[in-house]
């Protein structure tokens, strides 16, 4: 059964599945220390349009692939995008450096050398492993409107069309986010998300008439239930990232200036796979 593993090397500390790792598949989740960001963004920041330095987010990303045990050649192929809460998932067949994706919440690949990543501070980050007929790794930005478009199921149905991914194999990792105890919600959005998730009765728990609270990442396993996921093969790590500043980044208990923690995928050129630092 897939599990999420917390591991450090120096000051910088992700959650990872280690099973993976002898089938040439690195997947994390960062936390935000370790890194060479200044306050507001200390110090592992991996958000690149937050305000804060490109060069130190460059270098911040770099000290995290390089903890995972990834080489400068696979570093210099960082795939990222440029999230805007919706639904496009991009394909990523072929190396071409460092590059920026525009306009997409979600980013795949079967190429080997090729790290992709997305970037979040409460939203929910989610990594998906096909490992047969063909290893292809997906990274999703899913905040509450791409909870409620199912961009995760989209993502599933990306895999398949591409890859051959049959759902029932797939892996899907849930990281950190904000937690159904914090995040507070419109009662416009509550019944939204009660019309699109009426078989998860503790989905949307409501306090008043005017407020109630969601748990996103239960809607986003839902969501990969529905699309033919097995519910064996869906790990949640449980971290809250507004409760847990110290640990990560939260947009919603930083008063939107603060950094961002990523979701990081990438196959490796060997299938053997290469051992990370532990």
């Amino acid at each position: 059964m897939p599990a999420l593993i917390r591991r450090a090397y120096k000051d910088i500390v992700w959650h990872t599945d280690p099973d993976l790792e002898s089938e040439g598949v690195r997947i994390a989740f960062s936390e935000r220390t370790g890194g060479r960001s200044a306050a507001p963004y200390s110090s592992l920041n991996m958000g690149d349009r937050v305000g804060d330095e490109p060069a130190t987010v460059i270098a911040n990303r770099r000290l995290l692939m390089t903890a995972l045990g990834l080489d400068s050649a696979t570093q210099d192929q960082l795939v990222s995008c440029f999230q805007v809460h919706g639904t496009t998932v991009a394909r990523i067949d072929e190396p071409q450096g460092l590059r920026t994706v525009p306009d997409c919440d979600a980013l795949m690949t079967a190429t080997p050398g090729v790290p992709l990543l997305i970037c979040i501070a409460d939203c929910v980050p989610i990594i998906v492993v096909a490992r047969r007929p063909q290893r292809a790794v997906a990274v999703i930005h899913s905040g509450w409107k791409g909870t409620l478009a199912q961009i995760s199921a989209a993502v599933v149905a990306a895999l398949q069309e591409a890859y051959g991914a049959d759902p029932v194999e797939l892996r899907a990792y849930i990281g950190p986010y904000i937690g159904p105890g914090s995040f507070e919600i419109s009662a416009d959005v509550a019944a939204r998300f009660a019309e699109a998730f009426p078989g998860l009765k503790q989905q949307v728990a409501s306090h008043d008439a005017d407020r109630s609270t969601l748990d996103l990442g239960a809607a986003v396993s839902q969501t990969l239930l529905d699309a033919g996921l097995m519910s064996a093969n869906i790990t949640v790590l449980g971290d809250d990232t507004v409760t847990n500043t110290e640990r990560y980044y939260s947009y919603r208990s930083e008063d939107g200036r603060t950094g961002r923690q990523a979701a990081l995928a990438c196959l490796l050129p060997d299938a053997v796979g290469r051992a990370s630092h532990a």
